[in-house]
């Protein structure tokens, strides 16, 4: 099959580190319909026929001359691939507000239909976000991944048309509980902290911004249960361990080697500091990596998870509430696994992207 039109994703990240770019990837390629440009600063990883990379190596966590020459590196790869492959018949996916940044006024927002994909509200980075109003503006579609999110910045970007919500749903899940570690760090987890106990699961960050604290004191009064972290620690982990003998942490694997970890959870844990818009209307990639195992989870009251009450519980961070609602799950997980399943199925990711493509 020739195929005529090239869809070019454009990130000046690591792939690894935006999973939703990479689920963008992998459908497009699954597609069949089009030829995939991918122009960012590590390679996806992915091997198939239809898929040309452009990659500039940067360095991260730079001084600010380095990340000015990094933006430059990138903008400048960017007009080189774009001038020379660049057909009009092409689509551009932009996939981060950064990289928007990185190419602005660039020649190919005035020739081509492209489509701005945005992960996060930026009410703490205003100006970075009225920067790229105009990118906003004259874009075929706004991407974003919760429907807060998308009436937020429909207003704060003056839009005609109301973004278009993507979940942050992985394109590939493995599905299966209890799986066999692949991984040298998910073997010595698995072999060190192994246990008959049901396993409450954190996973992200591990940082004040995150109020774990009352799970682990919870913990004291759920000896019956392993509250695992999984994921870097920023200083915090060592304080949630001294509060009760069945708090771990396990350690950080990378991704996707970490749901080797997460599907022999019970319960997932969410868990977001109401400090701002963006932790109030969340959109954890995490989700979707607990209920593609059937895991539910325990979650503080941020509003945008209050879409997954069939198979979450909420309540207010407080050790007693966390006790008792952890009780519940024992009572209904049945129920609540069959439901995450039958919701993380429901949701049909290609076609929400052909929509956006074609």
């Amino acid at each position: 099959m020739q195929k005529n039109k090239t869809i070019w994703v454009l990130l000046r990240s690591h792939v690894v580190a935006l999973p939703p770019i990479m689920t963008v990837l992998q459908c497009l390629l699954e597609l069949n319909q089009f030829k995939v440009g991918f122009i960012s600063t590590q390679a996806s990883g992915l091997i198939h026929e239809d898929l040309e990379e452009y990659i500039v190596d940067q360095k991260h966590n730079v001084n600010k001359i380095n990340r000015i020459i990094n933006y430059l590196e990138y903008r400048a790869l960017v007009n080189k691939t774009l001038d020379k492959h660049l057909k009009s018949e092409d689509l551009v996916w932009v996939g981060s507000l950064d990289t928007a940044l990185a190419c602005k006024g660039l020649g190919f927002f005035a020739k081509n239909p492209y489509v701005l994909h945005l992960h996060e509200l930026y009410d703490t980075h205003q100006d970075k976000l009225k920067s790229i109003k105009n990118i906003a503006q004259n874009a075929k579609h706004v991407v974003v991944p919760e429907l807060n999110r998308a009436g937020i910045l429909q207003v704060w970007l003056a839009l005609k048309n109301r973004p278009i919500v993507l979940p942050n749903k992985p394109y590939r899940h493995p599905r299966k509980k209890n799986l066999e570690p692949t991984h040298e760090l998910t073997r010595n987890i698995l072999q060190e902290y192994k246990t008959d106990k049901p396993i409450i699961l954190y996973q992200g960050h591990i940082g004040g911004d995150r109020n774990l604290m009352p799970i682990a004191e919870a913990m004291r009064e759920l000896p019956e249960y392993e509250f695992w972290l999984l994921g870097p620690d920023h200083g915090y982990a060592e304080k949630l361990v001294a509060t009760s003998p069945n708090v771990k942490y396990v350690g950080s694997v990378p991704a996707p080697y970490h749901l080797e970890i997460t599907s022999y959870a019970s319960i997932g844990i969410m868990s977001y500091d109401l400090i701002n818009l963006n932790n109030l209307y969340c959109a954890p990639n995490k989700v979707w990596e607990y209920i593609g195992f059937g895991i539910p989870f325990l979650s503080n009251d941020c509003l945008s998870l209050r879409e997954f009450d069939s198979f979450s519980l909420i309540c207010d961070f407080e050790k007693n509430n966390i006790v008792n609602f952890i009780k519940k799950f024992l009572v209904k997980m049945d129920i609540l696994s069959s439901h995450c399943n039958s919701y993380y199925d429901d949701l049909n990711i290609k076609n929400i992207i052909l929509d956006l493509v074609g």
